[in-house]
């Protein structure tokens, strides 16, 4: 039974010396780590400046009434010295303790009213809480230099426990700012243990002895007090952080619940448009066809011919308005695919005009091309743009009164965009009802005194085919006085812009 024993003795003997041998190292590393969060308490670095400016904070707080308990403090401890140090030096020491407090004070006032906004905004705040910490404790610790009478144990035995209790009460207040903390124990130190290790009295170097030992164990409690108000500020950094999130995730799931209702609603609203939009071209193709099928036998063929017209222009508007939904299907489903290829933007632009002259004709509208001479060529989806400036003339069409005017342009602008659209003097659009017109659907309130309402589709297409090709569209528009409509296309569109066309 003896080996297990002695066996087991051996292997804690052995941790014991691996324990001793790594003890230097550990004490290094430790000494490292302080030293490191001494300097980045008063130079931090971007990720650890919310936790400096946490513990300035902190610190701040806890010492605000400094200035005004201190200075009685000092009153009492230097006229509890009147029995060994003259008037005129305890005076003195006061004095200065009181002007350094209001001093300080001042500068810490201004400081709040200062926070940090930038990173070196904080690195000069840290900086100067550390100077200011600095004086004051050399001010205030000098009284063991100022009030200090030689031989007089009563004296040094008063002087030092009122140092040894600023220590603890110092040490409680600072431990939070490493820079603080260290500048107060070490402050202590000097005065504490100086004056009572250069005595020759044999009562004051037994003193010193017991005040080493008691630094010593303030040392220890400013590093746990330091730990634990670091892992406090930390934890609650975590908290805040969680519920910042916590509101902003809040925030995202209104915003998405807002759009899964706003897109309840425009499907709804789509449902019905489609409802009206679809069946009213088709009652009239079934009408027409069912009246020429009942009829066939005594309808002429001048009255066949009409019916198959309405026909035909139902088919026709049918039609565009599925290529109109199948086309913002695309868009909207980032699905849509451009053909792109060069042409003469002049030239689409003059076609599509001189297609609706005939229609601003009957209208007693008058249809004006302003397109600039030598206009480039783009380099684009045609059919997309043939669809613009159609959109753009349709709906202009629809809302301009008879006696209006409409112009088409086209030119380039200084900074190198093309610019195109539609100006018409029409019932125009009123400020509020701007922001939706280019939605699915979205009209203003001259739909209301129009006959020819449209689908609502127009404008969103406009919009999305000028977008898929990296442009923006401006809407400039005033109720009673008129709308434009301005597609903007970026300077990288343009084919060899020097190379001019003949189109005008």
């Amino acid at each position: 039974m003896a080996e297990p024993v002695l066996s087991t003795h051996s292997t804690d003997f052995g941790r014991l010396r691996d324990a001793v041998a790594a003890a230097p190292a550990r004490a290094l590393r430790a000494w490292r780590a302080g030293v490191r969060a001494i300097v980045h308490s008063v130079y931090p670095d971007e990720s650890e400046a919310w936790l400096v400016e946490a513990e300035l904070d902190l610190y701040r707080h806890s010492t605000r009434h400094s200035a005004l308990l201190l200075p009685i403090g000092a009153f009492i401890i230097a006229e509890a010295s009147e029995p060994w140090i003259s008037r005129a030096t305890r005076l003195g020491w006061w004095i200065a303790v009181l002007a350094i407090c209001l001093g300080l004070e001042t500068c810490g006032r201004i400081l709040e009213k200062r926070p940090p906004q930038t990173l070196g905004d904080l690195r000069r705040r840290a900086m100067i809480y550390g100077a200011m910490n600095v004086v004051f404790m050399l001010t205030w610790c000098s009284m063991s230099v100022f009030l200090w009478a030689p031989g007089q144990p009563l004296n040094h035995m008063m002087l030092i426990l009122i140092l040894a209790c600023s220590l603890a009460g110092s040490i409680t207040m600072s431990a939070v700012h490493p820079a603080a903390v260290t500048t107060v124990f070490v402050t202590h130190a000097i005065f504490i243990v100086g004056p009572l290790a250069l005595s020759p009295a044999t009562l004051d170097q037994t003193l010193a002895g017991l005040a080493t030992i008691f630094i010593l164990l303030m040392a220890g409690q400013a590093v746990a007090l330091n730990a634990s108000m670091t892992k406090m500020l930390t934890l609650d950094h975590e908290r805040a952080g969680l519920v910042s999130g916590l509101q902003r995730a809040t925030q995202e799931s209104d915003r998405e619940r807002a759009r899964a209702t706003a897109a309840s609603r425009t499907k709804s609203q789509f449902l019905s448009n489609m409802n009206h939009e679809l069946r009213t071209p088709m009652n009239a193709i079934l009408g027409f066809s069912e009246l020429m099928k009942n009829v066939s036998y005594g309808t002429t063929p001048e009255k066949c011919a009409e019916y198959a017209e309405i026909i035909h222009d139902s088919g026709q508007n049918l039609l565009s308005l599925i290529d109109d939904m199948l086309d913002l299907a695309k868009i909207e489903g980032g699905k849509l695919y451009l053909r792109e290829s060069d042409f003469s933007f002049a030239h689409l632009v003059s076609e599509a005009a001189a297609q609706n002259e005939n229609a601003a004709r009957e209208k007693g509208i008058s249809l004006v091309k302003t397109i600039e001479r030598g206009l480039p060529n783009v380099h684009a989806d045609e059919r997309g743009m043939r669809q613009i400036v159609a959109n753009l003339l349709s709906n202009a069409l629809k809302f301009t009164p008879p006696g209006g005017c409409i112009t088409v342009f086209a030119h380039v602008e200084r900074d190198g965009r093309i610019a195109f659209g539609v100006e018409d003097t029409g019932t125009g659009i009123a400020p509020e009802d701007q922001a939706h017109v280019f939605e699915r659907f979205g009209r203003g309130r001259h739909d209301v005194a129009t006959a020819d309402k449209g689908t609502g589709l127009g404008l969103a297409i406009v919009k999305g085919f000028a977008e898929a090709h990296d442009g923006e569209v401006m809407l400039e528009s005033e109720l009673g006085a008129g709308t434009r409509v301005t597609v903007y296309l970026p300077q990288d569109r343009l084919v060899n812009p020097h190379a001019r066309s003949a189109v005008a």
